[in-house]
């Protein structure tokens, strides 16, 4: 059975509890699914004067047992319901329970309150009998219903409702079925409680769709909001970041001298923060920081071989090749501690001197495993030795503070004395032949100058000449006074913080060339000349290392100060290429207690400045240098054009000279190929399969001009080349490198050494016009240029350098104003001008685009060399400017094409720069110890430990 309560009629006020719309009741021939879909039907058909307060439904069973308690509560639903619903069936019509509910209705209450709904079987009404036919009917008892009706009785045919999918309110069937239900029950008609329905449904759908739509809005709200307040908190990370980073590249710069090892750890850390432009500028160069060499206990001596090893004496012997890193190669303890070094002109032997006047020869020709020569004992008064000289005539110089011998190397396993020194000896000449001495009293005090004394073979020394020095307070210090290395000049420091040189071409007759005044505390320690003469390096008691050129000694002039010793810097040596100077701190001074490690650094210098180009190399002239497309070979200088091996597996070598056409040198250029180079006018090819060798390819005359500008299409067999002032450019077919053709002459004007561009794709060359600006011209094989498009450019103004991006969008000019501006060319005819810069003061000498796109390098007659940031080029972002040992006004640039190696060329030679940043991160690990916990807290509070180089 099921009951829908509601508003009561009749005998049951509305309203009142326990009231009902009507009683229905159904046996099991309806499935209880299918019941129960038209009771939530029934339920649904919502509207203001209807709304069904509560439904229960009961299934009646034929084979139910009669039970007092069960009529009993079938007899108090029907007393409180306004209506019965029969649904009529057969099996409705055999139950008991069924007949009975029948019979109560109608002996309490109206007919006409009684509704039919026909579920099974059949009905069959017989107007003439006005009443059913019997025969035929089998849905309602005939015994209770026989007379029960004097007209035709309201019924709803619901024989088609058999599955619960059928019960849905779209269905128009079910609708109009429930109407009819419905409209007694409210004394509505069924057509206006269809329509009311309706129109509740679409407002129903229409409150749906709008609550959706509403809902949809709050969600894409939502969405956006989450979305930018997770895009805000992105950009404040990455903000918080950049502003980490370049606090860590600050940080850094103010360290790097004091605490190097510290610096490259916070530099690593900067870049893995943020790589900002001044993250990457420090990486590039982060060469000039000095590079430490720890030592175990007291330094006493350092020296350079001519073959790169690098010796420090502390508590026994330790070799290194700087080329490998700070770590030592080779590591001996000695008996009686070391206490001089010195390396024979050839870098084959390494003589080492100790305590009690003992000195060792050792054999280094392999570095890793020196092998013992000799040992001899006794050198003059048994004291320490403090200075080993070999000299260019197979003799060593061994000297104590009062005496010393000069011994006979020439056969390394038998050493011997060839006689004995005049007292207090302080220096010797490379080649031997000149001795310096202090002169002192009888007691041992300094009489203020020095006497010079000449020794020949195995004869006494003979003195020959004095000179004045400044005023002595550390005379104990070993490298007081030095010769320099071609011999003409000498060096004496004094505790006034003064350096006074000497010529001493002819002993005899000294000539005081200048003085050169430091800043010092309590004076200079050490003196050290580079290899070539040109530059002096000082070390005094504050613990800095400055740096004079005396290319000219009678107007020297200072240069870079290094300041990171916190002791008085007791030893100074240059690397055989004057590339590197490495000093060490004092062993044993006044201002200093003997207690704490000592450390050797190494500090990249190009000449008096400070440089962070790793290598230069002496390739002459300013055109500019050319790499192959595997960047394992660099043409370079010009004048003549040098070959040589960069392939990062050690030194650059020297390869081969390629003819030079004429005196003012020539451009060069290697095919894609990477076998053949190009040079000179008309364009003649080079076979470089044995770059040792070079080979001519292109026959005909004999080329009397050198190209200024030359640049190789990558792509297609094209080469464009301008000679000397006044010409104009030509464009070469060179698919035939021994007969090379020239497709065509461009209207163009005489700019720079690089201002002829291929773009990547090869259909396009950029060159200055006649007027000064900028044409793109197509390019074909087989064909001659055809102008595609020109660059608008300020009046007055010349493009001097030209470049293509990787990506051949982007187009850098530089110009004579010392402007450098970006364009967009991905349109030949409508360039458009992207960005400018005008950090040069100076016109524009180089250009060159990093194989990344990241980078651009530029040189300016301003002498200054600069790398930028062009991710953006609507804003290039000067990275930084590189420490190249001086200015340098003419120079050109160009990187490998794997983005290793920045070349610059100028008349000074040809220098290099590490610009690959994963090579750079790498070596600056290697090169210091992991940074501390302690460390990090300074550097990063707000952190949590995670070094940089775990």
């Amino acid at each position: 059975m099921r009951r829908i309560r509601g508003r009561g009629a009749g005998g049951t006020p509305r309203g009142e509890p326990g009231a009902y719309d009507a009683f229905i009741s159904y046996s099991h021939a309806w499935d209880k699914d299918v019941a129960k879909a038209f009771q939530n039907a029934l339920q649904g058909f919502d509207r203001p004067w209807y709304r069904p307060r509560s439904l229960k439904l009961f299934r009646d069973e034929t084979n139910l047992a009669a039970s007092p308690h069960l009529w009993q509560e079938i007899e108090q639903g029907l007393t409180r319901s306004r209506w019965l619903v029969v649904m009529a069936s057969p099996l409705a019509a055999a139950s008991p329970w069924v007949r009975q509910e029948i019979r109560w209705w109608l002996t309490h209450r109206s007919a006409d309150s009684l509704l039919i709904g026909w579920t099974d079987g059949t009905l069959f009404w017989d107007s003439e009998r006005a009443g059913f036919d019997w025969s035929r009917t089998d849905a309602l008892p005939k015994q209770e219903m026989e007379r029960a009706f004097d007209a035709e009785p309201r019924w709803v045919d619901l024989r088609w409702l058999r599955s619960p999918e059928q019960a849905s309110a779209a269905d128009p069937r079910l609708v109009e079925c429930v109407a009819e239900f419905v409209a007694p029950l409210t004394g509505k008609s069924k057509d206006e409680l269809i329509g009311d329905h309706v129109r509740r449904h679409r407002q129903t759908r229409r409150l749906v769709r709008t609550t959706l739509a509403a809902l949809t809005v709050l969600f894409l709200l939502a969405i956006a909001g989450g979305v930018t307040a997770y895009t805000q908190r992105n950009a404040a990370r990455a903000q918080t970041l950049v502003a980490q980073s370049r606090q860590l590249v600050a940080e850094a710069s103010s360290i790097r001298d004091a605490q190097p090892d510290l610096a490259r750890q916070l530099i690593v850390q900067a870049y893995r923060l943020a790589p900002t432009a001044e993250a990457v500028g420090a990486l590039v160069d982060s060469y000039a920081m000095p590079r430490v060499v720890h030592g175990r206990g007291l330094v006493r001596a350092t020296a350079y071989s001519s073959r790169g090893l690098l010796a420090v004496a502390d508590d026994g012997l330790r070799l290194f090749d700087p080329a490998r890193g700070t770590q030592p190669i080779f590591t001996k303890p000695v008996k009686r501690r070391a206490t001089a070094v010195a390396f024979s002109p050839d870098g084959k032997q390494l003589a080492l001197g100790g305590a009690n006047g003992t000195v060792w020869l050792l054999d280094v020709t392999d570095g890793t495993r020196p092998r013992a020569l000799a040992e001899t004992s006794g050198v003059g008064d048994r004291g320490e030795v403090r200075i080993l000289v070999f000299t260019s005539g197979g003799q060593l110089v061994a000297t104590t503070w009062k005496t010393g011998a000069v011994l006979d190397v020439s056969d390394p396993a038998r050493l011997r004395s060839l006689g004995s020194l005049p007292g207090y000896p302080v220096a010797a000449s490379p080649g031997g032949n000149l001795i310096v001495t202090e002169e002192r009293d009888a007691r041992g005090g300094y009489l203020g100058h020095l006497r010079l004394w000449t020794v020949s073979g195995s004869a006494r020394p003979r003195p020959v000449g004095t000179v004045a020095s400044p005023p002595v307070g550390v005379s104990e210090s070993a490298q007081r006074v030095v010769f320099s290395p071609n011999g003409p000049l000498l060096a004496i420091a004094g505790e006034n913080s003064t350096v006074r040189l000497w010529d001493i071409a002819d002993p005899a007759r000294p000539v005081a060339r200048a003085d050169l005044y430091a800043r010092s505390r309590d004076g200079i320690y050490s003196v050290a000349f580079s290899p070539d003469a040109t530059t002096l390096a000082t070390g005094d008691s504050d613990g800095t290392v400055a740096l004079w050129d005396v290319s000219d000694p009678l107007r020297p002039r200072s240069g870079a100060r290094l300041s990171g010793h916190t002791r008085t810097v007791g030893g100074l040596s240059f690397s055989p290429d004057g590339h590197t100077v490495a000093s060490a701190d004092a062993y044993d001074t006044l201002f200093d207690d003997g207690k704490g490690a000592r450390t050797v650094r190494l500090w990249a210098v190009s000449g008096s400045e400070r440089t962070s180009t790793f290598t230069t190399l002496p390739a002459e002239g300013t055109f500019p240098p050319a790499f192959g497309p595997d960047s394992r070979i660099l043409a370079a200088g010009g004048e003549p054009t040098t070959v040589w091996r960069v392939d990062g597996t050690g030194a650059p070598r020297l390869l081969s000279t390629v003819e030079t056409v004429n005196p003012g040198g020539q451009a060069a250029a290697f095919g894609t190929d990477g076998r053949t180079l190009f040079s000179g006018m008309p364009l003649k090819a080079w076979d470089m399969t044995d770059p040792t060798h070079p080979r001519p390819l292109t026959r005909g005359a004999a080329r009397t001009v050198g190209a200024k500008s030359l640049a190789v299409n990558t792509v297609l067999p094209l080469a464009a080349a301008r000679g000397g002032p006044g010409e104009r450019a030509q464009v070469w077919d060179i698919g035939d490198t021994t007969r090379p053709t020239l497709l065509g002459t461009l209207d163009s004007a005489d700019g720079g050494y690089q201002d002829l561009a291929f773009s990547p794709d090869g259909t396009l060359l950029a060159a200055p016009t006649g007027t000064g600006g900028v044409r793109l011209w197509w390019v074909a094989r087989h064909a001659p240029p055809r102008p595609a498009g020109d660059l608008p450019t300020a009046k007055g103004t010349r493009a001097l350098a030209l470049a293509f991006g990787p990506q051949g969008r982007t187009l850098l000019v530089g110009d004579e104003t010392g402007t450098i501006s970006t364009w967009n060319v991905s349109r030949p005819g409508r360039p458009a001008r992207q960005g400018v810069s005008t950090r040069h003061t100076g016109a524009i000498s180089g250009l060159a685009f990093h194989p990344g796109g990241e980078l651009m390098a530029t040189a300016g007659r301003d002498g200054r060399i600069r790398i930028w940031d062009v991710r953006n080029p609507a804003r290039p972002v000067e990275v930084t400017a590189l420490s190249d040992g001086g200015l340098y006004p003419h120079a050109t640039v160009g990187f490998s094409p794997d983005g290793r190696l920045l070349a610059v060329s100028d008349s000074a030679g040809t220098r290099l720069w590490t610009v690959d940043r994963t090579g750079i991160l790498q070596q600056l690990c290697a090169e210091s110890p992991r940074i501390t916990p302690d460390q990090w807290a300074q550097y990063l509070p707000d952190r949590p430990y995670d070094p940089p180089c775990s």
